[in-house]
């Protein structure tokens, strides 16, 4: 650490951040060599491989993903090109985190790039770097947006607003269990700004920038789903399986009326395998041939889709307080070994590839999958090990957090209520909205939890005085 040139209470130079990040290069670097091995976790990576080779759009999966991999591993004729791209997009993430840190959270420099060294060997960090998943760069991308919140508090200049805008439906592009804390993130920092102590602002600003805010949210999601609409030759939206997701998360609310309400035989539910009422059973629902979503898919066809959200939408209507019962069933499954267990070696990715996907990899970018799939690389079992320490980033995030803006303090109100709302939104939409226990849907969690530890952990009189343009 006594590399990293600083000097007292000014804002990190430019030669700062380059022997940073070359320092970074080099760790992420020298990880690579020992470690270039390369995952897939079934059927996401496929889909992925299949929508970037042949420019499939898929229905249920990020397209924006295909096309990263077309414009780095196809374009290199190399599978290792995704891996330096997504190496890239954890040295970025990690300096992201170290700039917040720094020039609005006021940690001291060197704090800062200890912060950024952790991020960039932490396990989840670097097991996704070398996954055939959208994590990496999705990751990325909501830090990115959270980096435009937080600029445009420190510097009140709303063209932020429209760049947090922008990274926020990249993010939901790649991420899509992110939406609703990209949609509530999008008025946070106007509103955050309001209660800034001291600051000239008047009311009729903050509503100007909120509108802004607003707007420029609102154009760009409309104008993604446009756009996935047009390419998937379907109806404006996010996913064409929007409304068999919706379904698939609140399955266990579903009762015979609700489906002859929008015109189908109730008798339906009695063809479905899993046990419906079971939040345990939820994917089940969604992907098996039995579950709920193939039942409805059978009797309804091509209108499945706009069903399901009728269903799914009379259901929660008919008991709202039902997808908070089932989101406490799965926080309690974080806590049961039985449970994570199994979900921490499926998001390892040890089903193999199918034949045809292996011959496309092979012959399309030269790269020879393994043909045991369980036999896990460094990386992985590294991440493997990590399994204890999501879980703690998951549940401390929130008190953390709260923590963290206290220490900040009225020296840094704004910045400091943006932090604990967005973080506890974080938590709130993983809570909420995940129907399983996932180890890869934490993937965000560690370097925000990082970045909120060396808030709490900065000295107090280098947070303070710290003042960066």
């Amino acid at each position: 650490m006594l590399l990293i040139p600083t000097a007292a209470r000014t804002a990190p130079s430019p030669r700062y951040w380059l022997v940073l990040t070359l320092l970074l290069l080099a760790i992420k670097l020298v990880l690579i060599l020992a470690d270039p091995t390369q995952r897939f976790f079934l059927g996401d990576s496929e889909s992925y491989l299949h929508s970037a080779l042949t420019g499939w759009i898929p229905p249920d999966r990020s397209f924006l993903y295909g096309l990263f991999i077309r414009h780095t591993a196809i374009a290199a004729g190399s599978l290792a090109g995704l891996l330096l791209a997504q190496t890239l997009c954890g040295i970025l993430t990690a300096l992201l985190c170290a700039r917040l840190a720094v020039a609005d959270l006021g940690v001291d420099r060197r704090a800062a790039a200890l912060l950024a060294l952790l991020i960039a060997i932490e396990p989840a960090q670097l097991f996704y770097e070398r996954m055939v998943m959208a994590e990496s760069l999705g990751t990325l991308c909501l830090i990115a947006m959270l980096s435009c919140g937080f600029a445009y508090l420190r510097r009140g200049w709303w063209p932020w607003l429209l760049a947090m805008a922008l990274a926020g439906i990249a993010t939901v592009a790649l991420r899509m269990s992110l939406l609703p804390v990209v949609l509530g993130f999008s008025v946070l920092p106007p509103l955050a700004a309001a209660v800034e102590r001291g600051a000239q602002r008047s009311w009729r600003r903050v509503a100007a920038h909120l509108a802004i805010a607003v707007t420029a949210t609102v154009l760009v999601h409309q104008g993604y789903q446009r756009l996935y609409g047009y390419m998937s030759e379907g109806p404006p939206t996010y996913l064409q399986s929007t409304g068999t997701f919706r379904l698939g998360l609140v399955a266990p609310l579903v009762k015979p009326a609700h489906l002859q309400r929008v015109g189908l035989d109730p008798a339906l539910l009695q063809q479905v395998g899993p046990v419906l009422a079971d939040p345990r059973e939820r994917e089940a629902q969604l992907w098996l041939d039995d579950g709920l979503v193939s039942v409805l898919r059978r009797a309804a066809g091509p209108d499945t889709e706009r069903l399901a959200r009728k269903i799914a939408a009379r259901a929660l209507s008919d008991d709202p307080l039902g997808l908070l019962r089932l989101a406490l069933a799965t926080t309690a499954d974080y806590f049961v070994a039985s449970e994570t267990a199994p979900r921490m070696a499926d998001d390892l990715g040890t089903r193999p590839l199918s034949d045809g996907m292996r011959t496309s990899l092979r012959e399309r970018l030269g790269y020879v999958a393994a043909t045991d799939a369980t036999r896990l690389n460094p990386a992985a079992v590294y991440f493997e090990q990590s399994g204890p320490w999501l879980i703690v980033c998951l549940f401390a995030l929130a008190p953390l957090a709260l923590v963290a803006a206290l220490r900040l303090g009225r020296p840094r109100r704004s910045a400091a209520l943006l932090l604990v709302l967005t973080m506890l939104g974080l938590v709130a939409g993983q809570l909420l909205f995940s129907h399983i226990v996932s180890f890869r849907y934490l993937h965000p969690f560690p370097p925000l939890l990082l970045l909120c530890a060396a808030a709490v952990l900065a000295p107090a009189r280098r947070r303070n005085g710290l003042q960066i343009g």
